[in-house]
């Protein structure tokens, strides 16, 4: 048996009867590692030397010791999650996490969490899928989750091959824009206090989304120009690149939009670096869900306005702006779509064909 540190961890290299393993273990190479290693290598030696099945499960971890010994596959998807995880959690925004692990909890673990990795069939997934009360999206994320574990134990050696794959990806039906009319609008924003007027009418009337007007610099304002420079946005808390060239845009401002900067740079919520902040804390926001539960959704509830989420402020403006004859490829611009195709098949009937 031989151990080589290599770029990125440890490779473990023996033979067991005139068959080669070889196993690569991810570690840093320091002193703590390089002695786990070290107890490990021992270990592997007393059950080679012994050909011990039952020290060779000491590590189920460690595929090479499962494949040496012939023990098949004696992890749950439980037990695989754990390890996707782990593996995975540390390059995944919280975001990421906290909707893996609501599908991972709802529904992966209570229904396939205590079978044998080998045990699950394809078929099964379809029979949850045409008896429970989810949509096509839900369905697809849930098998999405499930997809990634067994995709982590096929890399692994662990199975010979990931059955998820053979499970189609269902249907989504497109969510239809519910945009507030003129009326609403006005409701609304009479309702509404400043900042949170103005936070909210430049929402109506430019169509960002949220991330970018949380994000919004008054370095990327032009009032002049009539124009905005669309260059980052706040995502889980972080300032963050947008992630698609379209999306890092410049958009001409509607003249309420105008009217919505000219009234914060003349208030008290004035802020030297963020267009928008949190009147409550004087600060930058990092998250929405404040804006959601607090102003938002109260505001909708006392005029009697049925609820729909703030994202529908950019929903009302692309059917503003559609309806009063703007060119879709000038929408599409707007918003931040590479294309108009978004458009025509979001916001085909708001579409002034004339």
């Amino acid at each position: 048996m031989s151990v080589k540190a290599v770029n990125g961890g440890y490779v473990i290299d023996f033979t067991l009867n005139h068959e080669r393993f070889r196993e690569t273990i991810p570690a840093p190479h320091n002193k703590t590692a390089a002695k786990r290693i070290e107890e490990q290598e021992a270990i592997y030696k007393m059950a080679i030397s012994l050909n011990d099945k039952a020290i060779a499960s000491r590590f189920p971890n460690s595929k090479i010791m499962q494949k040496a010994f012939d023990n098949g596959c004696t992890y749950t998807i439980h037990d695989y999650s754990n390890i996707w995880f782990k593996q995975k959690q540390r390059n995944w925004s919280h975001t990421t996490i906290r909707g893996y692990t609501q599908k991972y909890n709802s529904y992966i673990k209570p229904n396939w969490g205590h079978l044998i990795l080998n045990e699950f069939k394809a078929s099964m997934f379809d029979e949850w899928a045409s008896e429970c009360l989810l949509s096509g999206k839900s369905i697809n994320e849930t098998r999405n989750v499930l997809s990634q574990i067994f995709k982590r134990a096929y890399f692994d050696g662990v199975i010979d091959s990931n059955p998820v794959e053979r499970i189609e990806r269902y249907k989504q039906k497109i969510n239809e824009p519910k945009p507030f009319n003129k009326s609403e609008i006005k409701k609304i924003l009479n309702a509404l206090q400043s900042p949170y007027k103005e936070f909210f009418q430049f929402a109506f009337y430019t169509g960002l989304r949220t991330g970018e007007l949380l994000g919004l610099r008054w370095e990327d304002v032009d009032i002049e120009k009539r124009l905005a420079h669309i260059r980052v946005n706040i995502t889980s808390g972080k300032e963050k690149v947008p992630k698609t060239a379209g999306s890092i845009r410049t958009i001409e401002l509607h003249c309420l939009a105008l009217q919505a900067l000219t009234s914060i740079e003349s208030s008290k919520f004035f802020n030297s670096k963020r267009v928008f902040i949190d009147p409550k804390t004087m600060k930058e926001y990092k998250y929405a869900d404040g804006l959601r539960k607090y102003t938002w959704k109260p505001a909708l509830k006392k005029l009697n306005i049925p609820y729909r989420y703030p994202y529908q402020c950019r929903h009302t403006y692309a059917s503003m702006m559609l309806s009063s004859g703007k060119n879709p490829m000038w929408v599409a611009k707007q918003m931040g779509h590479a294309d108009w195709g978004m458009i025509r098949k979001v916001y085909g009937r708001w579409i002034n064909e004339s």
